[in-house]
């Protein structure tokens, strides 16, 4: 840099106070902010990151592919000044040698923090992230996108970025953050998958909940048992509407020949989740909510069949027959090729809304209640979930499932997810269980968003109504003293696509309630609706138009 660029430099930074520039707005809201009196200039074209250790340099390479594909296909680049930080070149740049005082950016480690703990600051000489791990420096990422972007909306073309000094230090309060994606009901892509982890990383989520076989539709690759997805895959017909309206009727057109995921598929969406820090647990629904694997080989129900793969919505009374062995040679040859493919400690075995109606009539299952004993049909699902427990854990697994599952009295090792309220959660605790808390009352955002949808032109939703306010008023350790308190993991919101037949309602019926999500899961000290809806508006709801996702616009508009 020259004399004169240096002087004009200077002149530029004296010309501008921090007071003049925007105050940040963080989602979720940190820890700890300050801003400091100093100004930070940062270039208009590319910015330079320098990763002091070798380890983080995949993670700038994210970052880059993060920033540079934010537009869906048919949309505008917005003008916000942010776009030409990526429009024309990428926007990071690996540097593993040279000094760091060219660097914009620089990232490093720091073992005195937490994992997922972060540090950034924001000084005159560029900016530092620093994290306890991969992990921590991700979120850190994150934070500065933030930043970035509400740097650029208000800046001209071709000037300089000015942020105010920052000193954030900050960490997640709860371990498990978690998002539910369900493709069973109605199918969505490897690529749109691929954007809903986006999504999650954009609001420090960092658990993805794969929902794959239900009664719908079976949507991942067994390579033993291969009519799963020739077979469970396909339903003749979709319900029309609401499952109570009668007079819709159907829709006449077979639904999802070729609609699974493959062996390659999941780990290619494996690597990408874990590239943004986010770990994939998967479900295979056991003993309900098995109708497509019933099809496919009627063996495993209680009548032989025949089955249909429903194309309608509820609950079935067709599950697995637990009074035959083969059933169990079924479930364990599955879950052995589902623990091939997923490196994740737990594995969710469903266990919500099984009828026990056939259980009661199969002679094989009342033979089995009489050698062990039972003197209800519905212990026997209790039966199957000790084994399955005692199978995966044999694997170095551990069970996750649906807050039912108390009901078998499983062992201390299962983890309960609580959705019929947070009643069921609360009580696993109380009895020692770890706890994910994922109430339907909360965080079904399959749910409406506004007191009035039809007036307010809501897209189809299952019913309910869960407002974003809402969402973000939810208490975590309601009825839990000290002691209990620890069993809670975490936090989770599940999406279940019944009425949800394209990703663009999927995402509006997200967003914004991820942002809701993400505050009550990682913020221990939250302050007040009002700030944070304020931060929503000036932070979040850019980065969706940013990143062309489709939002609810609802809040912004003043509608609950």
């Amino acid at each position: 840099m020259n004399l004169l660029n240096r002087i004009m430099m200077t002149l530029l930074l004296t010309a501008v106070s921090a007071a003049q520039l925007q105050a940040v707005c963080i989602v979720p809201q940190p820890a700890m902010m300050k801003e400091t009196r100093s100004v930070v200039q940062l270039p208009s074209d590319k910015l330079r990151v320098y990763a002091e250790n070798p380890s983080l340099k995949p993670l700038v390479a994210v970052w880059a592919d993060f920033l540079d594909k934010p537009y869906l296909p048919g949309t505008e680049k917005l003008s916000t000044g942010f776009t030409r930080i990526v429009s024309e070149t990428v926007l990071l740049q690996i540097k593993g040698t040279g000094s760091r005082t060219k660097a914009d950016i620089e990232l490093g480690l720091d073992e005195s923090l937490a994992e997922e703990e972060y540090v950034l600051e924001a000084m005159p000489e560029g900016v530092s992230i620093k994290g306890g791990s991969t992990k921590g420096v991700w979120w850190g990422i994150q934070t500065m996108n933030q930043i970035l972007l509400q740097a650029a909306a208000g800046t001209g073309e071709g000037k300089p970025l000015m942020i105010p000094g920052l000193y954030i230090q900050d960490k997640p309060h709860f371990a498990y953050r978690g998002a539910h994606f369900d493709p069973c009901r109605h199918f969505f892509t490897v690529d749109e998958l691929k954007t809903f982890i986006d999504m999650m990383a954009l609001h420090k989520l960092n658990t993805l909940h794969w929902h794959l076989t239900d009664d719908q539709g079976w949507r991942i690759e067994i390579e033993k048992y291969p009519l799963l997805t020739e077979i469970g895959a396909v339903r003749k017909e979709t319900k029309i509407g609401r499952v109570d309206d009668v007079a819709a009727g159907y829709d006449g057109k077979p639904y999802g020949e070729g609609c699974y995921y493959t062996k390659k598929d999941v780990k290619e969406v494996l690597g990408y989740a874990s590239a943004r820090q986010i770990t994939v647990i998967p479900e295979i629904e056991m003993p309900g909510h098995a109708v497509a694997a019933l099809t496919s080989y009627p063996w495993l129900g209680c009548t032989g069949g025949p089955y249909e793969v429903w194309t309608t919505w509820g609950v079935s009374k067709d599950v697995f027959c637990i009074g035959k062995e083969t059933t169990f040679g079924f479930l364990e040859d599955v879950l052995d090729e589902v623990c091939e493919m997923f490196p994740s400690e737990y594995i969710h075995i469903g266990g919500d809304e099984c009828p026990s109606v056939r259980w009661e009539s199969c002679p094989d299952c009342r033979k089995l209640m009489k050698e062990q004993g039972y003197e209800s049909a519905r212990q026997l699902q209790g039966y199957l979930l000790h084994r399955i427990e005692k199978y995966l854990n044999s694997k170095g697994r551990k069970i996750i499932g649906w807050d039912e599952i108390l009901e078998g009295g499983v062992t201390p090792t299962a983890t309960v997810m609580s959705w019929r309220g947070p009643k069921g959660g609360i009580a696993a605790a109380k009895q020692g269980n770890d706890v994910v808390m994922t109430p339907n009352n909360y965080f079904y955002l399959d749910y409406y968003q506004t007191a009035d949808p039809k007036a307010n032109g809501e897209p189809l939703g299952i019913g309910g109504y869960v407002s974003l306010e809402k969402c973000y008023s939810f208490d975590p350790y309601d009825q839990l003293d000290e002691n209990t308190k620890k069993h809670i993991k975490g936090i989770q919101a599940n999406t279940w696509t019944e009425y949800i037949a394209s990703f663009d309602h999927y995402q509006h019926m997200d967003l914004p309630r991820f942002a809701a999500l993400s505050e009550v899961s990682w913020s221990e000290n939250r302050t007040s609706y009002e700030d944070f809806l304020a931060r929503v508006t000036a932070s979040m709801k850019p980065m969706y138009e940013y990143f062309g996702y489709i939002y609810a616009p609802y809040v912004f508009m003043g509608i609950e």
